[in-house]
C-alpha cells in the first residue's frame, strides 16, 4: 500500500517533494517488487522512499513502526554513509549497509540516485542470501523510475517463476547456483 502522504497527485501520478515523479505503472511495478522481495527473501518489512525521506511504499509487519519518521532517518542515514564512502574513496552505486540485532537484521540499501530502501529479516536468513536478492531488486527498483512508464511491460503467466523459487526446485545444483549469483553480484 503507498504511503503518499505529502505529496502532490495530479491524476494518480504523484510528485514527491524531491522532484521524483511515480506514475501509475511504476508504482505497480514497484508493488510487484517489494511484496516479491517479503516472499523471497523473506523479509519482515520493506520501506522505500525518496531521497528527500518522503516514503513511496510499506509492505510488511509495520506493528509499532512510524513509516514516516523511519524514512526521514533511512534518507539520513543513507546519506551520510554515502558521504562516509566518498570522503574514503569507497563511494560505488548501490551501497548497503547492514545493522545486525538479536532476532533481526536491517539492511539500508541504495536504489538509484533517487532512493533509498530498507529490509529488516529475521536473524536467521543468511546474510549473503539477503544481500544478493536486496541488490538485485535495488537495481529494478531504478530501473523502473528510469524507464519511461509507457514503456513498462507486465511480466507475463509464464515468467511468474521468481529466482527463489527456481533455486528451490533445483536443489541439486543449490551450491553451484548460489556461487554464479554471488559471482554476478560482486562483478557488477
Amino acid at each position: 500500500m503507498p504511503l503518499f502522504e505529502s505529496a502532490d497527485r495530479y491524476n494518480d501520478i504523484v510528485v514527491l517533494r524531491s522532484g521524483l515523479t511515480i506514475y501509475p505503472s511504476q508504482d505497480k511495478a514497484i508493488d510487484a517488487i517489494l511484496t516479491e522481495m517479503l516472499k523471497n527473501i523473506p523479509a519482515r518489512f520493506v520501506l522505500l522512499c525518496d531521497v528527500s525521506g518522503q516514503v513511496i511504499s510499506a509492505r510488511g509487519d509495520r506493528a509499532g513502526v512510524e513509516p514516516v519518521a523511519l524514512a526521514s532517518l533511512v534518507a539520513g542515514d543513507l546519506a551520510a554513509s554515502q558521504e562516509i564512502a566518498r570522503l574514503l574513496g569507497e563511494y560505488q552505486a548501490y551501497q548497503i549497509t547492514l545493522r545486525e540485532g538479536k532476532s533481526a537484521h536491517t539492511f539500508i540499501a541504495e536504489a538509484g540516485a533517487h532512493m533509498a530502501m530498507l529490509v529488516q529479516v529475521d536473524a536467521d536468513v543468511p546474510l549473503g542470501w539477503a544481500r544478493m536478492l536486496i541488490l538485485k531488486n535495488a537495481k529494478k527498483l531504478a530501473e523502473i523510475i528510469s524507464t519511461p512508464p509507457e514503456e513498462l511491460q507486465p511480466e507475463s503467466k509464464t515468467a511468474t517463476i521468481t529466482e527463489a523459487e527456481s533455486l528451490m526446485h533445483q536443489e541439486e545444483n543449490l551450491t553451484e547456483m548460489f556461487g554464479h549469483a554471488l559471482d554476478e553480484l560482486w562483478n557488477d
